[in-house]
């Protein structure tokens, strides 16, 4: 169950550029650092990313490659999208 202000805070990060490429429109992915397979983050622990660096070939949920080229990992990115909500 999604509380009011999960909701909120989720919304506020869907305005967000993606966190690898920049680009807009974004979907939201749960960070899995450190997670087991079948296990979900919290609603608070999201970070935007494009359809492509989300669910694409080389995105978070195939290759990972676009991580590697930028030199970040999901709790980077994380702490991006935190600081960009401060800001």
């Amino acid at each position: 169950m999604t509380t009011k202000a999960e909701k909120r805070h989720m919304d506020r990060v869907a305005t967000l550029p993606c966190s690898v490429c920049g680009a807009h429109g974004v979907q939201l992915h749960h960070i899995r650092e450190t997670l087991g397979m079948a296990q979900r983050a919290s609603n608070w622990l999201v970070i935007p990313l494009c359809p492509s660096c989300h669910t694409g070939k080389h995105g978070i949920h195939g290759d990972r490659a676009m991580l590697k080229v930028i030199k970040a990992d999901e709790l980077t990115l994380l702490a991006d999208t935190l600081r960009a909500l401060a800001a």
